[in-house]
């Protein structure tokens, strides 16, 4: 039987890969203002409309799932993990070894503050790839 956690996490990934929009939310104050409330973030990956640009998606879902993802690294499994394996392209074979090697630098990863903006995503994500280029040698 599938978790709740897990189907939210399948609907994320859908979202993200589908381009799904996704908006920021404002609330029209008594004096006739417009307040930003929040939004998922307003980083470069999204577009005006709140789509996915192409090729951000990795760096969509690390911003919205940051600490799912690092619990399931810390793990060494987890549906976040694999929907993040999802998103790079590794195959259903190589899983468990991406698995495994993002867990062996699950200190480095954690070294980089994601909620510092776009650029510490790109950090963690060069990060990632370079972790995945040696496992390959």
């Amino acid at each position: 039987m599938m978790s709740i956690r897990m189907l939210g996490t399948w609907a994320v990934l859908g979202l993200i890969m589908s381009g799904c929009t996704i908006k920021a939310t404002t609330d029209t104050t008594t004096d006739g203002t417009t307040e930003f409330v929040s939004s998922t973030t307003g980083k470069t990956w999204w577009t005006g409309d709140g789509l996915v640009r192409e090729g951000e998606h990795a760096g969509a879902f690390v911003s919205v799932n940051y600490e799912n993802l690092m619990q399931d690294i810390a793990k060494g499994e987890g549906e976040y993990l694999l929907a993040f394996g999802q998103i790079l392209a590794v195959t259903t074979l190589h899983q468990p070894d991406f698995a495994q090697r993002l867990q062996q630098h699950f200190g480095d990863l954690s070294d980089i503050y994601v909620h510092g903006g776009e650029i510490p995503v790109k950090q963690f994500l060069h990060r990632v790839n370079q972790v995945m280029a040696n496992s390959s040698s």
